[in-house]
């Protein structure tokens, strides 16, 4: 979901062939994704977690909304409930590729941008340059066009330098440019599996993750987070950075779980998930101030291996007094930063900026992201001044509710199977196939 993952740090692997959209055709089916997309309606999406948006990539895995489900049933057993009635996916999902910016490049041999109504309005060759003036756009810093069009390119089109998978609406608000890619579902599922795990991770666990990422998409699709869009590709939701660097595996892992969901007594879970917990995942209500039955607090000894089970940050005196007063207290020589309130797991969940007489007490998530997710890598953490600055220790990585990415890594080499971890870090659901 959820806002990076277990992937810091893996180089990219082999791209995946884009199909070569015909212009006409590719309108006909940018019409009809976008018509599919917002016909669909069911369970309300879950609101963000309160002071805690989701880890950016290069961290821990984007965090997903916790919702609201229905009170807790029997727990699904070790090898998987007999798939449950799934639901009907959507073909395409709406990702928003570009969340706001002045001005943005659209490259192909051939660069084409189209009316909605069919209309060819601009053409042009290899990089174009789009300009947002006010709620118009400028095409190649001379032709003025609409507040939004379809952009098709030959053979693929690119957008901000990215692949995107599929058809692009590209409109202006503000004085800013978004662009929304259509991607078909599988293909973005196997694209964010790629962002979020290791290549090396065993293919049970990408296989979890699959259905992880695919029922955190099912979700938006039914809420979406935006009339023009379904969820961002970014660290708002879950990362999606085009179709470039795919690999086969990941690719496996999408195809072997096609249309598999999880769901909770007739509805999609809240499939959230982080890369490394520490040696014990967080509960829902700790973390984000809302209780999930299948999101709770439990042990986890697969981890152990990761990277960031155990980590250390030594902040520089600079960045602490940047630090506090960017969070409202001016800093002295007495500035300390002191841990107040801790979870039943032992993370923090309140911190005092404390100088020159001046107190603030603030949710410790608030402080976490002003520092930065992969400085202070989990709130599993101890601080303590140094002659230099402060030191943090910690263990994990991310928000630690739902799955831990490392943990279902270690269970697949102990010789678990992908039910069986899904089952583990969200007991009470069922893996469901898709109505087709």
């Amino acid at each position: 979901m959820t806002r990076g993952s277990a992937r810091r740090g893996f180089p990219r692997t082999a791209q995946v062939p884009l199909p070569r959209w015909g212009a006409a055709a590719l309108l006909l089916l940018f019409a009809a994704g976008i018509r599919l997309l917002a016909g669909c309606a069911g369970a309300p999406r879950g609101v963000p977690p309160p002071g805690m948006p989701p880890e950016p990539r290069g961290g821990p895995p984007a965090v997903s909304r916790p919702g609201e489900p229905p009170a807790p049933a029997r727990p699904s057993p070790e090898g998987g409930a007999p798939p449950s009635a799934g639901i009907s996916l959507p073909r395409f999902l709406r990702v928003l590729l570009v969340p706001g910016a002045r001005s943005l490049a659209l490259e192909g041999r051939t660069v084409r941008a189209w009316s909605a109504d069919g209309r060819l309005l601009a053409e042009g060759s290899e990089r174009i340059l789009l300009s947002a003036v006010g709620e118009r756009i400028r095409w190649g810093g001379s032709k003025l066009l609409g507040d939004a069009f379809d952009a098709a390119g030959t053979p693929e089109l690119r957008v901000a330098g990215r692949h995107a998978g599929g058809r692009v609406r590209i409109f202006a608000r503000k004085g800013e440019l978004f662009a929304v890619a259509a991607v078909p579902l599988e293909t973005y599922v196997a694209a964010v599996v790629s962002r979020e795990a290791g290549p090396r991770f065993h293919p049970e666990a990408l296989a979890a993750l699959a259905v992880a990422v695919r029922t955190y998409a099912a979700g938006a699709a039914l809420a979406p987070r935006d009339p023009s869009y379904d969820l961002a590709g970014t660290v708002e939701d879950q990362v999606f950075d085009g179709v470039d660097g795919v690999s086969p595996a990941y690719r496996e892992a999408a195809e072997r779980t096609l249309g598999m969901t999880l769901m909770y007594r007739g509805r999609v879970a809240q499939a959230v998930f982080h890369s490394t917990c520490g040696g014990r995942t967080e509960s829902a209500l700790s973390a984000w101030g809302r209780d999930v039955p299948y999101l709770q607090a439990l042990p986890c000894d697969d981890c152990s291996g990761s990277p960031a089970y155990r980590w250390e940050y030594r902040m520089p005196a600079a960045e602490g007094r940047r630090l506090a007063k960017e969070l409202g207290v001016p800093p002295g020589k007495d500035l300390r930063f002191l841990i107040t309130g801790r979870t039943p797991t032992g993370r923090a969940s309140r911190l005092r900026i404390v100088s020159g007489g001046i107190s603030r007490e603030l949710k410790a998530s608030e402080f976490r992201k002003a520092a930065g997710y992969a400085k202070v890598r989990s709130l599993r953490m101890e601080i303590s001044p140094d002659a230099s600055g402060w030191r943090f220790t910690g263990q994990g990585y991310g928000h630690g509710v739902g799955m831990c990415q490392f943990g279902a890594d270690g269970m697949a080499r102990r010789g678990e199977g992908f039910r069986a971890i899904l089952a583990r870090y969200y007991p009470g659901t069922d893996v469901a196939g898709a109505v087709r």
